[in-house]
């Protein structure tokens, strides 16, 4: 099956700590790398570690960083016909990462470029997608007009509602599923009472509470999926690769309380590895088979 991925396209530049810096602090940090990021890609490189046709639509910066990103998602099997190259710097992101949490600066750059007739051309060429993943790491009318063109065309939408964003009304009716984390939920709805929210809406929003695990509704009431017991190395990308898990697994027409699972067990690779695709190889040796079979 074809999944589509709309979203960002990040350089990571990750350097360790021994504790956040304040204000106008000068600190020695421990270590620094140069990883693979943005939410798009990290969602569309843990879905193709699942998935044979994952084609994603997205944009890099006419500079060295672009290269590099697009070199290597087509590493990962992704087909990138759909990326185009912008006159802005590829998207960036700073992350300071202390005792496995981290706090992140992102500089969207070329993500934020992309434009309403690159939708249309790749949900024309693409009419066979099973399911689009997106986020909002890149141009919300873009996004918006996305979620509109899924829903007449009828192919079923994720939207990972991150950064935290305000929604024009309606958007949430349109999707077929809403996977915030806390933060992002509190600032959709203004509550911080997600047990009722996740009644409400029975079965179409999910959020994601770190180490607590996965709020989300199993046909009769809420409910919580635990996380794994692990040693956290760094939870950069974890709620990118629960997404990319649940997506898989609903495609693949698994039970809600199976896509979950599989969420959590490709979130959980995740933060046993550094930076946000780190798992790639591992997601695709334990989990790829499983992922398939139902």
């Amino acid at each position: 099956m074809k999944l589509g991925v709309v979203g960002s396209i990040n350089i990571d530049m990750v350097y360790k700590l021994s504790q956040f810096l304040k204000q106008g602090e000068t600190r020695f940090g421990s270590d620094f790398q140069v990883l693979m990021g943005g939410k798009g890609a990290n969602q569309a490189v843990m879905m193709s570690a699942l998935n044979d046709h994952v084609v994603f639509l997205g944009a890099v910066g006419q500079d060295s960083f672009g290269e590099d990103a697009l070199k290597h998602l087509k590493q990962k099997n992704i087909d990138v016909s759909y990326i185009s190259k912008k006159k802005e710097n590829t998207g960036l992101a700073i992350i300071q990462l202390v005792d496995g949490d981290n706090s992140i600066a992102v500089i969207p750059g070329a993500n934020i470029q992309i434009q309403k007739e690159e939708v249309d051309r790749f949900l024309n060429e693409n009419s066979d997608l099973g399911l689009v993943v997106t986020q909002l790491e890149t141009n919300l009318d873009s996004v918006a007009y996305l979620i509109e063109q899924c829903k007449e065309r009828n192919i079923p939408l994720i939207l990972n509602p991150a950064p935290a964003a305000k929604l024009a009304d309606g958007i949430i009716d349109q999707v077929a599923y809403l996977i915030p984390n806390e933060t992002e939920t509190e600032l959709l709805f203004g509550s911080t009472d997600y047990e009722s929210l996740v009644k409400r809406y029975q079965g179409k929003l999910l959020i994601t509470m770190g180490s607590q695990g996965v709020m989300y509704y199993d046909g009769e009431k809420a409910t919580v999926a635990p996380s794994q017991k692990l040693e956290v190395v760094d939870t950069t990308g974890a709620g990118d690769s629960f997404v990319a898990g649940f997506a898989t697994g609903i495609a693949n027409k698994k039970s809600m309380k199976e896509a979950v699972e599989l969420g959590i067990k490709v979130a959980s690779l995740t933060c046993m590895n550094m930076g946000a695709q780190g798992a790639y190889d591992q997601v695709r040796s334990q989990l790829n088979e499983k992922a398939r079979n139902h």
